[in-house]
């Protein structure tokens, strides 16, 4: 006997494709979702963490910038100083903020050295971010006490090799700290590392004969050396700067190969939306290019940098090999 034929029900084919119809609505409908939610960035105020207290080198590059970031984002870029643990705890708390581009990190090179230097830290300055862009730079100086028997690099290395020579930096496992052990370790210069609670009392010592020198950002001794409360020995960049444009670089003074910048950078936690970083990047770039901001900036000491996320994280990773082998080789303890 002949199995009968299985009829499928046309009221069933026609609920299935229905069903079929609304999932892709569904699918096509988050993903322009998504899309609006993306091209609508910002759509509400940025909070630009910056790890330290108000005042000093981060605010004075922070806040202008972060003024102008505000015009071009159409929307407020609010400065939320989270100082703690040398940088660690406002760097760590973008590194947990959510991946919408509305918490970034204005940081420094404490991407670099505090993971040399502590124990462990609660970020990975690689995985844990994204880079936005180059902000500035400022070099560092070393300047001495005006009474010390020395008027340049040459006279500083030779006093050093007859009796000890002690430098104030801002603190341990800063970079003026770490370039003043690389200098130990590379040159003739000999120097004992005297630590402060940042530039301003280290200054300070400097100046009375508490220590022989110092040695911190440009924008922090200008004032003193022109005063002629320092006096200047080198800057150690590669380059003069113009508010010191008689200050010779360490190549210039004898020292070929070793130079520094002290850098600012801008960064979202890893994960967000590239549209996001895009518009960020974008922004952030722009504004490097302001005539304005730059004049300001430049006043202050700081040389506005335009470079991308590739040229941030190269800087990172390059430093962060530089003190690992400083702090290796000079076996300085972690904290």
């Amino acid at each position: 006997m002949a199995r009968p034929r299985l009829q499928t029900s046309r009221p069933v084919c026609r609920q299935r494709r229905a069903i079929a119809a609304t999932l892709a609505l569904s699918v096509l409908g988050a993903a322009s979702s998504v899309a609006m939610a993306d091209d609508a960035f910002p759509s509400k105020p940025v909070r630009m963490v910056v790890p330290f207290p108000p005042g000093g080198g981060f605010d004075a590059v922070a806040r202008p910038y972060a003024e102008k970031l505000s015009a071009l984002l159409k929307q407020t870029v609010i400065v939320d100083n989270r100082p703690g643990a040398g940088g660690n705890i406002g760097t760590s708390e973008v590194a947990r903020a959510p991946r919408d581009g509305y918490t970034i990190l204005f940081a420094n090179e404490i991407l670099s050295t505090n993971p040399n230097m502590y124990a462990s830290v609660p970020f990975d300055p690689i995985k844990d971010f994204e880079p936005i862009s180059m902000i500035a730079t400022t070099p560092l100086v070393l300047a001495v006490y005006p009474g010390l028997a020395a008027k340049n690099l040459k006279e500083l290395i030779a006093l050093s090799a007859k009796e000890p020579i002690t430098f104030g930096t801002p603190g341990i496992g800063t970079s003026p700290h770490l370039f003043g052990e690389l200098l130990n370790l590379k040159t003739a210069l000999k120097m004992r590392h005297i630590p402060y609670r940042g530039s301003g009392p280290a200054i300070t010592d400097a100046m009375g004969g508490q220590t022989n020198a110092v040695l911190t950002s440009a924008s922090s001794l200008t004032q003193q050396i022109a005063a002629g409360k320092l006096r200047g020995i080198a800057i150690l960049s590669d380059r003069r700067s113009p508010l010191l444009p008689d200050l010779p670089t360490l190549a210039e003074a004898g020292i070929p190969g070793l130079t520094h910048d002290i850098w600012y950078v801008t960064l979202a936690p890893a994960g967000t939306p590239q549209s996001v970083i895009a518009s960020l990047r974008e922004a952030s770039m722009t504004a490097m290019r302001d005539p304005e901001l730059g004049a300001r900036l430049r006043k202050l000491g700081f040389e506005p940098v335009i470079g991308d996320d590739k040229v941030a994280s190269a800087l990172i990773r390059k430093d962060l090999q530089r003190w690992k082998d400083v702090v290796t080789e000079s076996n300085i303890p972690k904290e």
